[in-house]
Parts: structure tokens; C-alpha cells; sequence
């Protein structure tokens, strides 16, 4: 009798699941997209429901799809974006929005934390930085600012943890999402530091117990049975963050293997099993049977977000085109892109559009485009949204390699971005190096489907992707376009250090606007 495994991926535009097979083949998957809400002053939230809602949805449609008998399902295991804040009450139900990576609100709270514990503490224990997009920041502002919520939660939860509960009724996480959850977590013990937690003022008994990517946490409950169409009792697997579990699909496992995840953000991660870290980066445990591993993680806040942006925004005759000419509209924006001269004739797009991660950790920064003169026209803007997404990205990958981390090309080039030619040749004009792409790769919702089979004993360990990744394409850097977007970055970099200073004093002024 065959084995099959249910993955899914809390994305932060939509939710994907899929039913796959012991061989990987995916029988049935499907997808539902939901709403962020954002503000001038750097928030980005979603509603938990649409987290559970679509998770239960997707997995019901997959296993329709499937045709499989859901007692045949072995496991099923959930990743999601990360890190994020829901606080959970005793009746398991949410207190408030998830505010999530992308919100900066916690500016306050990060600097309270460098002066209570100190950057280099911070970056001893975890492997972090100090920053509002980590979990525990974002907590410390709830308790700042919602004191009453605070202390009528009983757990904080990440959006995987939020449909892993409503799936198993118990409030844990996974040892990823920890990483995320970050500043407090011991990365290389994998336990939370309560000495620290206590020394910035939060309540240890609201981080939850976290377990390998790989371990059982519990069953699929009967009111969850008949909500997601699994079978009662169903183990789930506790799961990972979800450019790890892309990275697993891809078979990005051991030290040295790398990939670009293209997706809403840009996230280029190295796997390693050495416990040592570099600064500014974002360090993540990896999946991993044996000997403990770590991806160390370079992420920016705008990748594939910014096509997203300017489709909404500006696309509106080009929707029009494409849908008269049967073309998909990122394609046909992609195309148009192409036409462009590298470097976009002088427009260079800074894409701190929601404030940046690595390697500067400015949550106040704003996107900004220089250059621009009369000449320029929309598929202008266009070109210089997908440079720039790239140059974000070079000046985090020229940071890992200068401090020595073991980086082995090609680069893999995974998800919505990198279903792009074009886009997938600036990558690798910008990073000068060879990357490669799967038209057929697997995505996140596979890779938990992956580790479920893992955990449940389907699969030994995680080699067994090896067989399963297949080369489509290949994209070897032009050198004179290498040459010239060198050239470029360093317009880009100055950019960034002659405006800094200015961010916070603009975001006082939106402030006050927005008060008045």
C-alpha cells in the first residue's frame, strides 16, 4: 500500500497544500490567497483566520484532488512566513491581529532589549541580531502597548504554530520558528534562555515548548478531521520556517548548498553545520537528521513583493494586454522589463519599501528611486524594481562571502520570482555566478510534505530528494553586465548612507500627519 503525506505552507500572501506521494509525486494542491494590512507607520498585519481557514481549505481541496483515502495519509506537516506575533488565550482563540516579519513596529522595544542585554549577548545566545522583525521584540511591544491582551495570553504563536494548534489543539512550535522567534532562543541548545526573557520583563511561560522540524507533536483532531478532510488521529509533524522548507524541497540539505527563494521577499540561505555565525544575518536551525544543522540567512523585505506592487499599482493597461493576448501578466511584465538597457538608463530603485533586514536592520527606511528624469517611462521603473530587488541581494551575498562562509554554486533559484528568465539572468549578472532553475521544482508545501515522511518513518532522512531534483535551465553571468552592475552598487550603497540619517525624522513626520 502506498504512503502519502499532506504539506502546507503558510505564505504571506496565501496558503498552498498539497497530497504527494512516497515517489514525490504531488497528486493534488492547491492554493487561496488572503489580504495584508498595512499602514504609513510601518505595520503589516493579518487576521489568524485566514491562516487556519485557508490551511483547512487548501488541505481539504488536495485531498479531493488526490483521490486518496485520507487514512492512508501517513502525516502532514505545516510551514509558514516568520517570524510573527499571535497571542493565544486560554480557549485557544486569538487576541489580536498577527502582526508579522514585515511589520516594523517594535523600534522602541529593540533598543529597550540592546541596552537591558546588549547586541553582542543577544547575537551570543541566539545567533540574531536585536531587531523588530524578531518575535520576541514583537511580544515585548504587546505587553508594552496592549498590557491588558498581554497578560490574557496564555502562548505566542507563528502562523504555522496558529494552524498546528488548530490542528492538534496544543500550543507548541518548532525549533525554526524558535530560531525566528529569536534574541531569547539558545540556537545551539535549542532552549529558551529564561534568565533573558526575565531580564527584559516578559513571562517565560508564554514562549512555547519547541521540537525538531522532524518530531511527532501531536494528532489531527476529530473537529479538525472534519474541517480539513483528514482522518482523525493523523500524526502531525511540528514543521519549519518556510524558506526552509523550500530549501528541502530543492534539495538544498547539506554544507555549502545554497538558494534564492524569490518569493514576496528575497531570502538567500546557506545550510552549514558548523555552530558559527555571521552578523546581520538572520540564523535559522535546519531540518536535519544526525548531526545538527543551520542555515545562516540573508533576507531582504521586498523580492518578488515589488513586481506584485507595481502590478497593482501601475499594470492596469498591461493586464488589459496580457489577457487580450493570453499571456500570464508577470510574464508579459517580465518581457517588457527585458527590453530595458541594464541599469534602466540611471534609475536605480532602493527597495526598502517596508523598511530592510539584512544586512542594515533599518525598520524606519523607505523604498526611494534616483535618477529618474523625463525619459524615463513605466517599463523603465519596471527594469530598475527587479534590478534593484537583486542589488539588495548582492550586497547581503558579498557580505557572506567576504566573512568566509562556505557558498557552493551553482545558486539555486527557487520560487515566484525565479519563474522569470529574465529575472533569473540579472540575478546572476548581479551576483556574477552560475545559478540554475527547476521548472518543476518543489516548493514549500512538498518540503513539509517531506519532513512529515521524515518524521513518520516514510522516508529515512531527507536524502531522498537528491533523486527527485531536475535541472531545466542554466544561467551563466554575462561579464560586461556583471561589470556594469558592480559599478552600480556602488551608487546603490551611497544612497543608502547619504539618506539614513533622515528615516527616523521622517517617520516622526508621517506621524504627526497621520495625528493631525
Amino acid at each position: 500500500m502506498s504512503a502519502y503525506l499532506v504539506g502546507c505552507d503558510i505564505g504571506t500572501s496565501g496558503t498552498k497544500s498539497v497530497v504527494m506521494n512516497e515517489e514525490g509525486v504531488v497528486l493534488g494542491k492547491h492554493t487561496i490567497t488572503y489580504n495584508t494590512l498595512t499602514n504609513s507607520l510601518g505595520w503589516a498585519e493579518h487576521d489568524p483566520e485566514d491562516y487556519w481557514n485557508a490551511s483547512a481549505d487548501t488541505i481539504k481541496e488536495a485531498i479531493r484532488q488526490s483521490k486518496v483515502d485520507p487514512k492512508d495519509i501517513k502525516g502532514v506537516s505545516v510551514s509558514g512566513q516568520s517570524p510573527a506575533c499571535i497571542l493565544i488565550d486560554k480557549n485557544l482563540k486569538p487576541l489580536q491581529l498577527s502582526h508579522f516579519w514585515m511589520d516594523r513596529r517594535g523600534v522602541k522595544e529593540a533598543q529597550a532589549i540592546k541596552e537591558i542585554v546588549g547586541e553582542d549577548h543577544v547575537f551570543d545566545v541566539s545567533g540574531n541580531p536585536t531587531d523588530p522583525y524578531y518575535g520576541t521584540v514583537k511580544l515585548l511591544w504587546e505587553k508594552n502597548n496592549r498590557p491588558d491582551l498581554y497578560k490574557e495570553a496564555v502562548k505566542m504563536q507563528n502562523p504555522n504554530d496558529y494552524t498546528r494548534m488548530k490542528l492538534t489543539g496544543k500550543l507548541v512550535t518548532d525549533a525554526s520558528n524558535a530560531s525566528l522567534t529569536g534574541i531569547t532562543f539558545d540556537i545551539v541548545n535549542r532552549k529558551w534562555d529564561t534568565d533573558m526573557i526575565e531580564k527584559i520583563g516578559l513571562d517565560p511561560d508564554k514562549f512555547p515548548e519547541a521540537f525538531a522540524c522532524e518530531e511527532i507533536v501531536g494528532e489531527v483532531t476529530a473537529e479538525a478531521a472534519e474541517r480539513t478532510g483528514l482522518a482523525k488521529g493523523t500524526p502531525v509533524v511540528a514543521g519549519t520556517v518556510d524558506c526552509n522548507a523550500a530549501w528541502v524541497a530543492n534539495g538544498i540539505l547539506y554544507d555549502g548548498e545554497m538558494s534564492l527563494a524569490m518569493g514576496s521577499a528575497g531570502v538567500l540561505g546557506v545550510i552549514h553545520k558548523q555552530p558559527k555565525f555571521t552578523k546581520n544575518m538572520i540564523t535559522i536551525v535546519h531540518p536535519s537528521v544526525g548531526d545538527p544543522m543551520y542555515s545562516t540567512v540573508a533576507a531582504t523585505c521586498s523580492c518578488g513583493a515589488l513586481l506584485r506592487y507595481y502590478r497593482d499599482e501601475f499594470a492596469d493597461i498591461e493586464a488589459i494586454v496580457a489577457d487580450k493576448t493570453g499571456k500570464n501578466l508577470y510574464t508579459y511584465l517580465c518581457e517588457r522589463a527585458a527590453k530595458i538597457p541594464v541599469g534602466a538608463e540611471g534609475l536605480i530603485t532602493v527597495p526598502y519599501f517596508m523598511g530592510e533586514r539584512t544586512p542594515i536592520w533599518e525598520p524606519q527606511a523607505r523604498g526611494m528611486m534616483f535618477g529618474m528624469n523625463y525619459s524615463h517611462t513605466k517599463d523603465h521603473m519596471l527594469r530598475s524594481f527587479l534590478e534593484g530587488a537583486c542589488l539588495a541581494i548582492k550586497d547581503n551575498f558579498e557580505m557572506m562571502r567576504d566573512t568566509g562562509v562556505n557558498m557552493k554554486t551553482p545558486l539555486v533559484l527557487a520560487e515566484g520570482g525565479a519563474q522569470s528568465p529574465i529575472w533569473r539572468q540579472i540575478v546572476s549578472d548581479v551576483l556574477n555566478v552560475d545559478s540554475v532553475y527547476m521548472a518543476d521544482a518543489k516548493a514549500a508545501p512538498e518540503g513539509n510534505a517531506i519532513i512529515a515522511g521524515v518524521g513518520t518513518g516514510v522516508f529515512k532522512d531527507y536524502s531522498v530528494v537528491k533523486d527527485w531534483v531536475k535541472v531545466s535551465d542554466e544561467s551563466k553571468p554575462n561579464q560586461e553586465n556583471a561589470a556594469k552592475y558592480d559599478e552600480i552598487i556602488k551608487i546603490y550603497r551611497r544612497l543608502y548612507q547619504e539618506v539614513k540619517g533622515e528615516y527616523a525624522e521622517l517617520a516622526e513626520l508621517v506621524s504627526k500627519l497621520d495625528r493631525m
